[in-house]
Formats: C-alpha cells, sequence, structure tokens
C-alpha cells in the first residue's frame, strides 16, 4: 500500500482478520493500524479487473408475458453463478414505460 501524502510504502504484506476482500474498491474507506484511509486507485491492471468482474452488475427486466415463469428465471439465474441483489416487481404505467422505453 503507497502513502500518498508521505510518498512512502505504509504497508507491504500482512493479514488483517478486520478487513475482508469485500471491503476493497474504489471510493472505500478503510481502517488499517488506526489509519483510516480511502481506497482511490488499484494497484495494476490485473488487480483492477479482477475487482471490477466480482463487483460488476446487471439490470434484468422480465416482461409481463412471461410472468407464470418468474420461479424458472429467476433459478436458472442462480444456477448460472449470479446472486440477485435487488429484486422489485412493479406494474408500469403508460407514462413509465414510454420514459424507459425513449431511447429504443
Amino acid at each position: 500500500m503507497h502513502d500518498v501524502k508521505n510518498a512512502r510504502i505504509f504497508l507491504k504484506k500482512m493479514e488483517i482478520p478486520t478487513l475482508a476482500l469485500e471491503d476493497l474498491h474504489i471510493g472505500a474507506k478503510v481502517t488499517i493500524l488506526s489509519r483510516c484511509m480511502k481506497v482511490t486507485e488499484y494497484g495494476d491492471v490485473r488487480t483492477r479487473s479482477q475487482f471490477e468482474r466480482s463487483r460488476s452488475r446487471t439490470f434484468a427486466m422480465i416482461k409481463p408475458d412471461c410472468y407464470p415463469h418468474i420461479g424458472k428465471i429467476l433459478d436458472q439465474v442462480y444456477t448460472s453463478g449470479f446472486d440477485v441483489a435487488q429484486l422489485k416487481m412493479s406494474k408500469f404505467s403508460k407514462a413509465t414505460a414510454a420514459s424507459f422505453y425513449e431511447e429504443h
């Protein structure tokens, strides 16, 4: 870990049991050895690609004609290795649907 303010290496290799891999992403604030730090950049391209791949998100929408098959669809999503972070059922009004599909 590089300390930008003091222009020197702060940590090399060290086990920190209270810190999880999910805590390390751009914008995160972590406390290590009583120092609060903000993660601003990854060390190299390989690290960036691994972290971004694990934190990527995808939006999916199930259209009304597939409503009877929602259970099967969600089962397939889970068996494909995806996690559902947020699930929301809603009914679009004509105005909401028009604004949603405006770009298409």
